[in-house]
C-alpha cells in the first residue's frame, strides 16, 4: 500500500462516533492512574448486556487553572477499548468555564472533543509555560488577577479562553489514562474479541483487529476481511484486500464476490481489486460480470479489465 495512504490513515481525527452504553450491566475498575497534580483517579471498564467490554470511564475532578481564575474542573470522561477519546459529560451544576468563568457555549464543547479526539495535537509537546505569551496580559473583571494571553502558536489547538482547562484536559485524556487501557484491553484480548471488532463499523477497531490477524490464520477470518474489503470505513479496505491469502482469488466462490465489488467501490478500491487479479483464472461467471461493469470503468481501467477477460481462463 501507498505509504501516503497509511500516513493518511494514521493521523485520522475522531472518525466515526462510538457511542459508550448508556445502561451497562456492570463495570470494574481496570486500574488507577495519578495526574500531574497528584490527584488519583481511577478507570472503569464498562460491560455490555452480554457481559463484554464496551468501553472505559473515568470521572475526573482535578484543578486545572492558574491565577484563581477557573473553577474546579468535574467531568466524566468516555474512551473506546484501545485509549481512543469518545466523549465527556458534565454535572448539571459544574459546567465548564472559561476566562472570567464564562460557561463554555455549545461551540467551545464541539471544539474540544475535536481536540481531544486528536492524539497529533501540538499540546502533546507543550507544557503550560509555554503557552502563555506573558508579554500580553489580560485583566479579569471578576477576580483581582491577570493572566498572559495565549500564544499565537497554539491558538487553533485550544478553546478560546480556556487555555488550561483544554490542555490539562487533554493530557489527562491522552497521557498515561489512554495507554494504560491499551494495555489493559491487550492484556484480555483474544479471538472473540478480535472477531467483534472486525464486525464492527468502528475504522479504530476494524484497523486494529486487522494488525492482530496472525498471518497463519486468515483463512480463518475471510467472511470478515471479505466485509472489510467492501465496506471498511476510511482507509481500512486497502488494509483489508493485503490480508486475504494469494488462494482466495482463485476460490470462485470469494472471487464471484470480490468481483461483484467492483462496480460499488471507490476507484482506488476498484483498481486493487483488478490489480490483484491479473494471472488468476477467472470463472465464466467472473467473467461475466467483468463485462457488465467495464462501462462504469475509465478508459485506463477498461482495458486493464479487458486484459483479464481475454487472458483469464
Amino acid at each position: 500500500m501507498n505509504t501516503k495512504i497509511l500516513l493518511a490513515f494514521c493521523l485520522l481525527g475522531m472518525g466515526t462516533a462510538l457511542v459508550p452504553n448508556e445502561n451497562p450491566v456492570r463495570t470494574e475498575v481496570a486500574f488507577v492512574v495519578f495526574l500531574e497534580d497528584s490527584v488519583q483517579v481511577a478507570v472503569d471498564l464498562v460491560f455490555t448486556n452480554d457481559n463484554q467490554p464496551d468501553h472505559y470511564q473515568s470521572q475526573v475532578k482535578t484543578p486545572v487553572c492558574k491565577d484563581s481564575l477557573c473553577y474546579l474542573v468535574e467531568i466524566d470522561l468516555y474512551w473506546d477499548l484501545l485509549g481512543n477519546f469518545k466523549n465527556y459529560r458534565l454535572p448539571p451544576d459544574a459546567p465548564l468555564t472559561k476566562f472570567d468563568h464564562e460557561e463554555f457555549e455549545d461551540v467551545d464543547h464541539v471544539k474540544l472533543k475535536k481536540i481531544l479526539a486528536n492524539k497529533t495535537s501540538l499540546l502533546r509537546d507543550y507544557d503550560m509555560k509555554s503557552l502563555v505569551d506573558n508579554s500580553v496580559k489580560r485583566t479579569s473583571a471578576v477576580v483581582d488577577a491577570t493572566t498572559g494571553a495565549t500564544s499565537a502558536s497554539i491558538k487553533d489547538e485550544v478553546v478560546g479562553g480556556a487555555l488550561y482547562t483544554t490542555h490539562k484536559l487533554w493530557h489527562i485524556v491522552n497521557g498515561e489514562a489512554a495507554r494504560k487501557i491499551l494495555q489493559h484491553t491487550e492484556a484480555m484480548f483474544g479471538d472473540q474479541m478480535l472477531v467483534e471488532m472486525l464486525r464492527s463499523d468502528y475504522y479504530h477497531y476494524q484497523y486494529y483487529a486487522l494488525t492482530k490477524i496472525p498471518a497463519e490464520a486468515t483463512e480463518k477470518y475471510l467472511p470478515e476481511l471479505v466485509r472489510l474489503v467492501a465496506s471498511g470505513d476510511e482507509y481500512v479496505p486497502f488494509f483489508a484486500v493485503e490480508k486475504l491469502p494469494k488462494g482466495i482469488w482463485e476460490n470462485e466462490n470469494y472471487q464471484l464476490k470480490l468481483v461483484e465489488m467492483i462496480g460499488s467501490l471507490n476507484f482506488e478500491m476498484q483498481n486493487e481489486i483488478i490489480n490483484r487479479l491479473k494471472g488468476i483464472p477467472l470463472s465464466g461467471e467472473a467473467k461475466s460480470i467483468l463485462k457488465n461493469v467495464l462501462p462504469k470503468l475509465t478508459e485506463q481501467q477498461r482495458a486493464k479489465v479487458e486484459s483479464l477477460l481475454k487472458t483469464g481462463t
